[in-house]
């Protein structure tokens, strides 16, 4: 093999740029944590063409001095740290000196910078990562800097940018953490000349959720304060009805930069455990503050992930005062005031009637219970004894039925717990030495868990025996092609809401909803712009209901935006459906009627693929007789 001279890379700092610099997003990022560093208590951020074609930055800081500004494109100078010790005292958000160097290897940049003990400021103008122009001008202090171009003498990575909604997101997405970050500071930031976030210094963390998630979410977030001499953990966490379908809705603040930590998500989430539905994640805002010397924020050429000097101690410590706060206000407060309520607006009267009934039957099957357990050994006499409780059962049940004043939510149903003939035999385990506990399954065929339906049938080669149905995946793949069907067709009717809801998103949500209105009406969503980051739905796919939840819709607008973010619309068009088609869909541990069932499989059955639900799962499994009759030995 020749082997190549080794020798000076040629752009060797435009190929370096590409680990600080990989989106507009990124720029975004380094410029407004060198405007906090500097002091800043306004940031100005201007956008056109989704950072591609501008990204200004205008701050109040303290500026640049004049002989200091043109080594500041320099790579890797700075004015926060000297050398690698310095690390372990870090109090600032950048460190490393590669931003404005990187920057300005891959766009045009401007800036002008004044400090106030001049007059006058310093413009500089370079390209290519050097200086063509440079000239003092009247400027107020602080620093106004302009990228133009991005990306324009690196053709390659350009095109790998995505389209300007996805890009204009991650900005968004950045600027709202930062303003989280730093509510005391004033953010004001536009896109092509319109406003999108308006951030006041408030000084208030839950006055800036506001302003960027809405009057819901301030309302349903609780302040978190917990505080020692090296170890300060504050912020907001959110009750579990803001809850969300993946974590990156929430933002961990390390020394009040936003980072990416598994471990501390972990430790949250695990401190939320009993309070969240599976597969659901907590909504919070958490800044923790502790000494600078046990944390690596240098393991990530973007700074987002960091690692801790003893990651143990830092997750254990997490997870106890989350668990701590979490118990006293969301298990322990919740449950007292569901206790209340219940009280409250309960009739004392049929409440009453039925701890007597419950406390009657309970004792007659008790009574069966111990005398089948005092005598397993003569089985002959069980069922008589079961039939004779039974009876007796069902007589005392007709008897209170008929005295009680029953309305129209009192109609007793299959479902209902008021004991009966059937649910006494049903309901109850035979349970003797050496013997498996058993029970009949139910009368709707679903078992227990409330998972699973067995249901008798024929397949398609004529032989007889028994299916399982899964619930959830037929109710999933049902509603996947209803969703398609609607998308490609428009063949189904919308429900138009009485009375239309207004919906308050995020800036990133926004700008996902505005680029996708047409494809999001042809799944049956009727969204009109009502100013700012408000909406207004007016109309539903008629498998959502007549009045859908504001919060279900809500998720679901955060949730296809953080499906679609990077890719169009159309790229994503499966999994946006199969992620419809799953929230609607019946759950694992629905109780469900006869009816209910039976019409999960009427349609089931109408579906183009009737096997296998949206991701693929199968909707139902068969196992004939004939499996049954080899497995019990009865033919070879």
């Amino acid at each position: 093999m020749k082997r190549s001279k080794i020798k000076k890379i040629v752009d060797a700092e435009k190929i370096a740029a590409g680990e600080v610099v990989e989106r507009p997003a990124n720029i975004v990022k380094e410029l407004i944590e060198n405007s906090i560093d500097a002091g800043a208590k306004e940031i100005r951020i201007i956008v056109k063409k989704a950072g591609k074609g501008l990204i200004q930055i205008i701050d109040d800081g303290i500026g640049i001095p004049p002989d200091e500004i043109g080594v500041a494109f320099e790579r890797h100078t700075s004015s926060k740290i000297v050398n690698i010790e310095d690390l372990e005292h870090l109090s600032t958000l950048g460190f490393r000196g590669e931003a404005l160097a990187s920057i300005s290897a891959v766009s045009k940049v401007e800036i002008t910078s004044r400090i106030k003990e001049r007059e006058r400021g310093v413009q500089l103008t370079l390209e290519e990562d050097k200086i063509i122009e440079r000239k003092e001008v009247f400027c107020p202090i602080g620093t106004d800097i302009k990228v133009k171009s991005l990306f324009y003498n690196i053709p390659a990575r350009l095109k790998f940018l995505k389209k300007d909604p996805t890009e204009l997101g991650h900005i968004s997405d950045i600027i709202q953490r930062y303003a989280l970050a730093y509510p005391q500071h004033h953010f004001i930031y536009s896109h092509n000349d319109l406003t999108i976030l308006n951030c006041p210094s408030s000084n208030d963390l839950r006055t800036t959720v506001f302003h960027i998630y809405g009057k819901k979410v301030a309302s349903l977030m609780e302040s978190i304060n917990y505080r020692e001499d090296d170890f300060k953990l504050y912020g907001l966490i959110g009750h579990s009805e803001i809850c969300k379908n993946s974590r990156t809705h929430s933002s961990f603040l390390l020394n009040r930069r936003y980072v990416i930590s598994d471990l501390i998500f972990r430790a949250i989430q695990e401190a939320y455990k009993g309070t969240l539905m599976i597969g659901k994640f907590p909504f919070f805002i958490i800044n923790l503050e502790i000494n600078p010397s046990i944390i690596d924020f240098n393991v990530h050429p973007k700074k987002l992930h960091v690692r801790f000097e003893n990651e143990d101690y830092i997750s254990n410590k997490v997870y106890n005062i989350v668990r701590k706060f979490v118990e006293e206000k969301f298990i322990e407060k919740e449950d007292t005031y569901t206790y209340s309520e219940i009280r409250e607006f309960a009739s004392p009267e049929l409440d009453k009637d039925k701890e007597e009934l419950y406390k009657e039957s309970e004792s007659s099957i008790g009574d069966s219970k111990r005398y089948i357990e005092g005598h397993n050994e003569k089985l002959e006499l069980i069922e008589n004894i079961l039939t004779r409780q039974t009876s007796k059962v069902e007589k005392e049940v007709l008897e209170k039925t008929v005295q009680l004043n029953l309305t129209s939510s009192d109609i007793v149903t299959e479902t209902n717990d008021l004991p009966s003939a059937d649910s006494v035999l049903r309901g109850n385990y035979i349970d003797l030495k050496n013997f498996p506990k058993l029970r009949l399954i139910s009368r709707t065929g679903q078992l227990s868990n409330k998972t699973y339906i067995i249901l008798e049938g024929i397949n398609e080669n004529g032989e007889e025996g028994f299916y399982i149905l899964d619930q959830h995946a037929a109710s999933e793949r049902v509603n996947k092609e209803f969703f398609y069907d609607f998308y490609k067709n428009s063949k189904k009717t919308k429900q138009k809401l009485i009375n239309p809801l207004k919906i308050e998103v995020s800036p990133s949500e926004k700008f996902f909803l505005e680029s996708n209105i047409r494809e999001i009406t042809r799944l049956g969503f009727d969204f009109d712009h009502f100013g700012g980051n408000s909406f207004i739905l007016r109309a539903v796919p008629i498998i959502m209901g007549r009045t859908p939840n504001l919060h279900i819709i809500k998720e679901i607008i955060s949730d296809i935006t953080d499906i679609g973010k990077d890719k169009s619309f159309s790229d994503k068009l499966e999994e946006i459906i199969n992620y419809l088609a799953c929230h609607k869909s019946i759950r694992g541990g629905d109780d469900l009627s006869l009816q209910s069932i039976r019409k999960l499989i009427i349609d089931l059955a109408n579906c183009k693929d009737s096997f296998h639900c949206a991701h693929g799962r199968p909707t139902l499994k068969f196992f004939s007789f004939k499996e049954l009759d080899k497995l019990f030995k009865r033919t070879v």
